[in-house]
């Protein structure tokens, strides 16, 4: 009896823990290590509770579940995210690293911890969270008169993150203010269910009004941390255009993909806001990122958790209601607004403590593992010690080895992010061989994950490029050249191949490619194949199309790159920098109209600019210089020809050009530039690069208004 009551004080604590420390824990330890801390504390919990369910049920020597009204619905929503994860992508890691895994690892939370944590353990609960809040209020005031979470970081490990509440250790004061008022729902439920104000709420609730003041005061217009969201307008037509495909519409493009999403279905307006180079990873609401990500099946499912929870507050105890009304208040926000991970966190552990609390009135499924049968008391004790336990054991034993697989895994991938993080470190000393290393051990461990492919392409790309620039290259590094070439190649590939709908691993291997031009004698054609795949995958991008423009100027094919770049200002006309770059185009093709549309083009640019700005006197300065060039030619300024009834009067672009993907690209061949890719392949190619290459890169050809074309 001491031992059940200790084991279920262990699942108690460890249930707040989760709770209280996805408020405030932050482990700097990763890149990105806000955003990790959260994630992978919400994985490493619901391992642990599965720990803690195995046991149990051996311990009784069967499976016990509390059933709730909202246990299928919760199951069916797990099984469409596994669904959604497993049926979108032949590399389901990423998903499973991200907002997959979040999904799955909430819903186990949810439905094993109802069964594992005490009854009457609700108002702990609360109070828990009332604590979080308010440590998480005085952080963030004592950050502001500077004493707070980021000086500490940063004097712990050498950073410098901003001191200001741009750092804030939930990620952003956005989401600090979603934690405070569902904790204030919390604590004022509680005042009135219990009809008295404790000593805690007396001092914490001025705390969390004034708190939430703070964080809303930050997302104002014109502050540095202001509220920046997607339009509902283009998240609706994202996932309009999603549903377009049947497998889509079913089971979503993949929980972790809505990036990829929005990247390939991004209405054209959108470039003519703001936001026009922003790549949003969720929809403007829960309920679309939902639908977009997890198909007609997963929003079917949260809805029917939705409704399902709606009725579990009739013949409730009152000492349910202040939870009951968080939860409500979570799910609320999720109506509104896009989901977050501490959020889904306090969600999905607030579900496990009100199924804990209502147990007494809920039905307890009891069943013999393999044999799928429900045993009442009786049955189970006179059960053959030979049919009861030996399935058990076996379950059990599964079990176990299913956890200790879970910590496993997730302790490698967690270890493969450390080491990313210590090469960026070590590539900031200029310790350029060291970052090699530990981003090829980061890749050994985790070889699924295309960020990480990605990178340490990139790293041996920039390895490469140094050592070829040097003046006396031995034979030797000329080998290493080669090798490093091959490697960078090979791992751009294997980006494309864990996420061909990623417009960023197209981009990236095009880059690599170019940088190989005038080595390998088909690069020039592999670069603009990648290119075209880039832009497939994000077509209303213009700033794919301006770089795709500079590499056939760079092959000295002028007109491909005018179709190019008037592509890219037909995207977005606003952007001053295309227009410079099309005038630069257009003076090397040394031809009187050229040279008219040119200075077309740079007034357009001009117009664009600030007056008096640095790129405004630039740009003067270059129609003062193209009109010289053309008085000593003899050219007009003036065009000969009006526009022809297909010209845009306000950008001067022909609105009738191809589509880049639609064109007969003339510099191309038909290599295809992705093969099968082995991604189990030993990322180490060479013994060591020879000592202290520089980390320059050699960039693929660009031009802000500062510079021209190569």
């Amino acid at each position: 009896m001491k031992t059940q009551q200790l084991f279920k004080q262990v699942a108690l604590w460890s249930a707040m823990a989760t709770a209280f420390l996805s408020v405030l824990l932050v482990v700097p330890l990763t890149d990105s290590f806000i955003d990790h801390t959260k994630t992978y504390l919400l994985f490493f919990s619901s391992i642990l509770m599965i720990l803690f369910f195995v046991i149990k049920s051996l311990r009784q020597g069967s499976i016990k579940i509390t059933i709730s009204p909202i246990t299928d619905s919760l199951f069916f929503f797990g099984l469409a995210v596994a669904a959604s994860t497993f049926f979108t992508s032949s590399y389901p890691i990423e998903a499973l690293l991200g907002m997959g895994g979040i999904y799955i690892s909430a819903t186990l939370i949810a439905i094993l911890g109802g069964s594992l944590i005490p009854k009457d353990s609700t108002s702990k609960f609360i109070k828990v969270m009332t604590l979080a809040s308010v440590v998480l209020v005085v952080a963030t005031v004592l950050q502001m008169v500077g004493f707070g979470p980021a000086q500490l970081v940063n004097k712990l490990i050498g950073t410098s993150f901003p001191t200001s509440m741009v750092f804030d250790i939930t990620g952003s004061p956005f989401i600090a203010l979603q934690v405070l008022l569902v904790t204030l729902v919390g604590a004022v439920a509680s005042i009135i269910s219990e009809k008295k104000v404790s000593k805690l709420f007396a001092v914490s609730l001025p705390i969390l009004v004034v708190g939430a003041g703070i964080f809303a005061w930050a997302l104002l217009p014109g502050k540095d941390t202001s509220l920046v969201l997607p339009p509902f307008n283009s998240s609706w037509s994202i996932m309009l255009d999603s549903l377009k495909n049947p497998k889509s519409a079913l089971i979503g493009v993949g929980p972790s993909a809505y990036s990829n999403a929005y990247s390939t279905f991004k209405p054209l307006w959108v470039n003519n806001t703001a936001q026009w180079s922003a790549v949003f990873s969720q929809a403007r609401i829960f309920p679309i990122t939902i639908l977009t990500t997890l198909g007609t099946i997963g929003l079917a499912a949260w809805a029917f958790f939705v409704i399902k929870f709606a009725k579990l507050k009739k013949g409730s105890l009152i000492s349910s209601r202040p939870i009951y009304y968080m939860i409500v208040s979570t799910l609320i926000l999720q109506l509104l607004l896009p989901a977050n991970t501490i959020l889904l966190t306090i969600q999905a552990v607030a579900i496990a403590f009100l199924i804990a609390n209502e147990k007494h009135r809920l039905p307890l499924l009891q069943l013999l593992t393999l044999k799928f049968k429900i045993l009442n008391k009786v049955e189970l004790d006179n059960a053959p010690s030979k049919i009861t336990k030996l399935p058990l054991y076996l379950s059990v034993g599964l079990g176990l080895a299913g956890v200790i697989a879970l910590f496993y895994f997730a302790g490698r991938v967690y270890a493969a992010n450390i080491l990313m993080a210590d090469s960026s470190k070590a590539l900031a000393n200029n310790e350029v061989i060291k970052s090699y290393e530990l981003q090829q051990k980061a890749v050994v461990l985790n070889p699924y994950l295309d960020t990480l492919r990605r990178r340490y392409a990139s790293t041996n790309m920039a390895i490469a490029v140094a050592l070829s620039n040097k003046a006396d290259i031995t034979e030797e590094e000329k080998q290493q050249v080669s090798a490093l070439l091959q490697q960078a190649v090979r791992e751009a590939k294997a980006a494309t191949t864990l996420d061909p709908l990623d417009s960023q691993n197209w981009l990236n291997l095009a880059q690599i490619y170019s940088n190989m031009t005038g080595i390998s004698e088909d690069a020039a054609d592999w670069t603009v194949q990648s290119y075209v795949k880039a832009i497939e995958t994000s077509p209303n991008d213009p700033a794919l199309r301006i770089e795709l423009a500079q590499v056939f100027v760079a092959q000295k094919n002028y007109q491909q790159a005018i179709n190019i770049m008037s592509q890219a200002i037909n995207l977005k006309p606003d952007l001053a920098g295309s227009h410079f770059n099309l005038a630069l185009i257009l003076e090397k093709i040394d031809q009187p109209d050229a040279y008219r549309e040119a200075r077309i083009s740079y007034q357009r640019a001009l117009v664009l600019l600030e007056a008096g700005s640095d790129e405004y006197v630039i740009v003067n300065q270059k129609i003062e210089d193209l009109e010289k060039l053309m008085e000593q030619k003899g050219i007009s300024l003036e065009p000969e020809q009006v526009p022809t009834a297909g010209t845009d009067p306000a950008t001067g672009i022909d609105q009738q050009i191809p589509s880049i993907t639609e064109q007969n690209l003339n510099n191309t061949s038909e290599v295809t530039p992705v093969e099968n890719v082995d991604l189990n392949a030993e990322p180490g190619i060479m013994e060591k690069p020879s000592p202290e290459p520089s980390a320059e890169t050699q960039q693929t050809p660009t031009t802000d208004l500062t510079g021209e074309l190569n």
